[in-house]
């Protein structure tokens, strides 16, 4: 079982489509029998509503692989808000530049005499 989506590989997989038991994000299921049935992908959805299924080039899994796929996957999820509690996912302040340092400093009035253009000094 993949840890990324099958059509986003930079998105994690959060659900297994019910029909052909591939992981997909978010994004790309729908759950058209409620949230107590497993969702579909969007492919398997159409199909089942009647519109003609274009190859994509994934191979449909058979009912027992899609069976096993679905009951590791409910023993395996994990909600949004355990990943945001466990901190995953968060990005970091870069460091301030030291352009931003040096503007820090002339606005508290922190500056050496040498810094000064043209060899000019401040005296007060």
């Amino acid at each position: 079982m993949s840890e990324s989506c099958v059509k986003h590989p930079m998105a994690v997989a959060e659900f297994a489509c019910g029909a052909c038991g591939h992981d997909f994000c978010p994004e790309c299921v729908v759950f058209p029998f409620g949230l107590k049935k497993p969702p579909l992908c969007i492919t398997c959805a159409l199909q089942k509503g009647g519109v003609s299924r274009r190859e994509t080039g994934r191979p449909k899994l058979g009912r027992r692989q899609v069976r096993q796929r679905l009951r590791a996957r409910s023993q395996t999820t994990v909600t949004r808000s355990e990943i945001r509690s466990s901190g995953i996912g968060h990005v970091a302040e870069p460091p301030p530049s030291v352009e931003d340092q040096q503007s820090e400093r002339w606005l508290e009035g922190d500056r050496d005499p040498e810094e000064y253009p043209g060899g000019w000094k401040q005296v007060f």
